[in-house]
C-alpha cells in the first residue's frame, strides 16, 4: 500500500519517501540491515521494506481498534445483483462479433466517504461448451484494463472476489467479455426501462452503485465505441460495497509516519533478536543482545507515546456512511 512513501531506508536506489522520514533516524541504517539478513532475504531494502509493511499492518490495527468507538459497520450494502435473466433460456441476444466486448457498467459518484466495491462472483449465461473465457475489468474513466478474468465455464458461478476503491473520488467499471456466441438476455434488473427521451437508463442499486449495460469494441490495446445499453449480454454479478479502512489510514498516512519509523525499528529489532541470530548470512560481524534489546525497549516506548500523541490530535473525516461524525470528537483512548 502507502507505507513505502512515509518512511524510507537511506542508500537504497528507490523513490524517496515523500514524508522525508528515514529509518535511518532511529539509528538503523543499511549497513545495520545488511548483517542482519538471512536467506529469506536477497538484499537490506527487502527485509526493511518486509518489516515496514508488518509495522504499518500493526498501525492501521491499532489505530482502527481505539477508533471503534467512532467508527460505523464495515459493510454498507452486501450481495446486490445487477444483471437478470429477462424472461427464459429461448430469449436469446445474437453475438455481436469478434472486437466487440458485452456486459455490465457499474458507476459510483462517491466525494464524501471512503469506500470500495466488492465483486464477489460472475456468472454469464452462456452455452456451457464456452470454457476459459476471458473477461476483462476496465476503468472507463482512463480507458485502462484494470484486470483480466478467466471464466471457467458457460452457466457456472465464479467467486472472483475482486476489489475496487472509490475513496471520495468517482469509480466507472465495465465487466465484459468478447460477444462471439450468443446468450441468454439479461437485464441489468427486472423492470428496467428507458427515461422520457427513450434514453437507456441507469439503475440505482444503493447509496452508491448505479449500473446498466454495456458494450464497447477493444482490440487488444485501444477501446472505443462505448455505448450503454438495455441489456448486459448474460453477464450477472454479484457486488457490495464496503468502507476502506485502508484508504482512510493511507489519507492520514503523513501523521502515522514518525509512528510508523518507530515502528519499523521495533520490527526489525525484534528480527535481529530472533530470526536473525541462528540464520542469517553476515556471521562475520557480531553485535550485542542486550544493547539492542535495549535499543528496542526504548523505540517501543517512543512508538506508543508518539502514535497516542498522533491520535488525540485526529478529528473524524466527513463521512457518514462510515464514521460517527460528530465535529467535537477527538480521539483520546490510550493504547496500550
Amino acid at each position: 500500500m502507502c507505507e513505502q512513501s512515509l518512511v524510507g531506508l537511506a542508500g537504497c536506489d528507490v523513490t524517496p519517501p515523500k514524508t522525508g522520514i528515514y529509518i535511518d533516524q532511529t539509528g538503523i541504517t543499511e549497513g545495520f540491515i545488511s548483517q542482519l539478513i538471512t536467506g529469506q532475504y536477497n538484499t537490506s531494502y527487502e527485509l526493511f521494506a518486509d518489516k515496514l509493511s508488518l509495522a504499518w499492518k500493526r498501525i492501521k490495527t491499532e489505530s482502527i481498534s481505539a477508533m471503534q468507538p467512532f467508527i460505523k459497520a464495515d459493510t454498507i450494502t452486501e450481495g446486490k445483483r445487477v444483471g437478470q435473466v429477462l424472461t427464459n433460456g429461448t430469449n436469446r441476444t445474437a453475438a455481436l462479433g469478434a472486437g466487440t466486448y458485452v456486459g455490465v457498467r457499474l458507476k459510483i459518484d462517491n466525494l464524501e466517504s471512503f469506500i470500495k466495491l466488492l465483486v464477489t462472483d460472475l456468472q454469464i449465461y452462456i452455452d456451457s461448451a464456452n470454457t476459459n473465457v476471458p473477461v476483462l475489468v476496465i476503468d472507463l474513466i482512463t480507458n485502462e484494463v484494470l484486470a483480466t478474468l478467466t471464466y471457467t465455464e458457460g452457466g457456472a458461478i465464479d467467486y472472483i472476489s475482486q476489489e475496487y476503491s472509490a475513496n471520495r473520488r468517482k469509480l466507472d467499471i465495465a465487466i465484459v467479455y468478447e460477444s462471439t456466441v450468443d446468450a441468454i438476455k439479461t437485464v441489468p434488473r427486472s423492470g428496467s426501462c428507458t427515461d422520457c427521451g427513450g434514453n437507456i437508463k441507469y439503475l440505482h442499486f444503493c447509496p452508491f452503485v448505479d449500473g446498466i449495460g454495456v458494450k464497447l469494441d477493444y482490440d487488444g490495446s485501444n477501446i472505443s465505441n462505448v455505448t450503454n445499453i438495455s441489456n448486459t449480454g448474460g453477464v450477472t454479478i454479484n457486488y457490495g460495497v464496503e468502507c476502506d479502512r485502508d484508504a482512510y489510514m493511507c489519507s492520514i498516512g503523513a501523521f502515522m509516519a514518525t509512528s510508523l519509523m518507530y515502528a519499523t525499528a521495533v520490527e526489525i529489532y525484534d528480527y535481529a533478536l530472533t530470526m536473525s541470530p541462528t540464520e542469517r548470512v553476515n556471521t562475520t560481524v557480531t553485535w550485542s543482545v542486550d544493547e539492542i534489546r535495549e535499543a528496542r525497549n526504548l523505540l517501543a516506548r517512543k512508538y506508543l507515546d508518539e502514535l497516542n500523541i498522533t491520535m488525540k490530535g485526529l478529528r473524524l473525516p466527513n463521512d457518514r456512511y462510515c464514521f460517527r461524525c460528530k465535529d467535537n470528537y477527538r480521539f483520546v483512548t490510550m493504547l496500550p
